[in-house]
């Protein structure tokens, strides 16, 4: 899936999200990298629709597993924030109507 970068950016500002950097090691490879976690206010946002004081698993992060900051992941992560907010803004039926529209398949497709 490509995304528009720029998008993207004027998203990350708008929620006013901060990226906290975070080292992290694999043992077993010996590789160094840094974990991307995506922070906004109200703490960091985890994929399961909670925000969460520190990173555990499932916080949003942009490398992937720390290791891997490359196109894909932005991807893949920039639709897990888009749905992270969409789920944090349901208040009313008709969000969840619209809600449930988007996550919606074709029977088949699934």
């Amino acid at each position: 899936m490509k995304i528009d970068y720029k998008e993207f950016a004027n998203f990350i500002k708008g929620k006013g999200i901060v990226i906290v950097e975070s080292e992290c090691y694999d043992h077993s490879s010996g590789w160094k990298g840094k974990n991307m976690y995506v922070r906004d206010d109200n703490g960091f946002l985890n994929e399961d629709g909670n925000y969460y004081d520190s990173a555990k698993w499932g916080t949003i992060d942009l490398s992937g597993n720390g290791y891997c900051f490359n196109a894909g992941f932005i991807a893949g992560n920039y639709e897990k924030i888009k749905k992270f907010y969409a789920m944090n803004s349901l208040s009313t039926f008709e969000d969840f109507s619209t809600f449930i529209q988007s996550v919606t398949v074709e029977k088949g497709a699934e």
